[in-house]
């Protein structure tokens, strides 16, 4: 058993030419999609491209100090370990990327980032970034319960398109989280010419659709080259409407959160360690929450939605982390919410929390509840 760390060290010294493509080398395109290139990657396609050495070298002398450099709060910093790591292999070093788009539109309430590797192979890999620090970004995902169609889907189609318009030959798409909803969504309407050069789709935990895209023909003419893969305890890659012909991965975290962390999964050779199911806590979460969802009508989905972005929506507050520094500023603002949208936000969670409880946590609560009532009658 061992990290992606162990693969470097395992299968570097290996080109792509050498050894295909696999589901390992898949996520890491996608780890690397959450780090800022911008003004190191060119952003059109027809704009030339950077080895993957050269953007690293410059993207630590824009960094010096790491420590120093913000991610956010849910993005793991080990990515720019694993990229240093990675730039001195045989395997990764000479990999061209181009096509590196950063779009935060507030106003249109969408988070859309993007760039495509080439690794020598004959394939383009086009990568999706999963959602990132802002909370446009967030309020984009919760979107997804909400909307048929959200703008990170429409731009992920374009820059398909884009990408293949520049590239003849071969596709590979892939993405970690929102990023892998992005990839099965663009590799599913695109033209027909361009399904065709696709030859692997990699939804890394990533969540399902607001509404079901599985018996739309496209998706089942598709599906062969789908691959989605979820942690054993996951909870992000169980939400909404999706497959059920995943791939179970062993993380070494306990927690399903923690797991959703891509640089957790347990690599063996060239492939993760793969699992016959997930927990019971997984799939409890997914009948659970997803009936939750569907209970709730379209305009309760988007009151509760749109409540809840008002409890996060601080004067100066654009992302989670600055949403944790003023914590005290956020709690007081909270006080001040229209009591309609505090009240919605207290009765969806309540119902939320009464859906996943398990059942003995629930039993306990019963038996102290009847424990007071006793003391009190004494």
């Amino acid at each position: 058993m061992g990290s992606l760390h162990d693969y470097l060290d395992w299968r570097g010294d290996l080109t792509f030419r050498e050894a295909p493509l696999n589901e390992v080398d898949s996520l890491i395109f996608s780890m690397l999609s959450y780090l800022d290139f911008q003004g190191i990657v060119p952003a059109a396609h027809n704009e030339g491209s950077v080895p993957i050495k050269a953007a690293a070298n410059t993207f630590f002398a824009r960094h010096p100090d790491l420590k120093k450099l913000s991610m956010g709060i849910l993005i793991p910093k080990d990515i720019t370990t694993l990229l240093r790591k990675l730039k001195d292999t045989r395997r990764f070093r000479n990999v061209e990327m181009r096509g590196f788009v950063n779009v935060i539109d507030l106003e249109k309430e969408t988070q859309f980032s993007a760039i495509t590797f080439l690794p020598g192979n004959g394939t383009a890999i086009v990568t999706y970034r999963g959602t990132d620090d802002t909370l446009v970004g967030w309020k984009e995902d919760m979107n997804l319960c909400v909307l048929p169609v959200i703008p990170a889907q429409l731009s992920a189609v374009e820059y398909l398109q884009n990408a293949a318009e520049a590239y003849d030959g071969e596709l590979m798409l892939t993405g970690h989280s929102k990023g892998g909803t992005l990839a099965v969504y663009a590799a599913v309407h695109s033209s027909r010419d361009i399904r065709q050069r696709i030859t692997q789709v990699f939804s890394n935990d990533g969540p399902g659709f607001g509404h079901s895209i599985l018996d739309d023909p496209v998706y089942l003419e598709m599906r062969p080259v789908i691959r989605s893969l979820v942690p054993q305890a996951s909870i992000v890659g169980m939400l909404l409407e999706h497959d059920e012909n995943y791939t179970v991965v062993k993380s070494r975290q306990k927690s399903g959160f923690l797991q959703h962390n891509g640089l957790s999964w347990e690599v063996l050779g060239n492939s993760f360690i793969h699992l016959s199911e997930v927990s019971a806590d997984s799939r409890r979460i997914d009948k659970n929450v997803n009936q939750w969802i569907r209970d709730m009508t379209p305009e309760q989905r988007e009151e509760f939605i749109e409540a809840v972005y008002q409890l996060f929506s601080v004067e100066g507050v654009t992302t989670l982390t600055d949403l944790v520094a003023v914590r005290n500023r956020w709690l007081s603002h909270s006080k001040n919410l229209d009591p309609k949208v505090y009240e919605t936000i207290q009765k969806m969670l309540s119902t939320l929390i009464s859906a996943t409880s398990k059942p003995g946590i629930t039993s306990i609560f019963r038996k102290s509840k009847k424990t007071e009532k006793k003391l009190e009658s004494n």
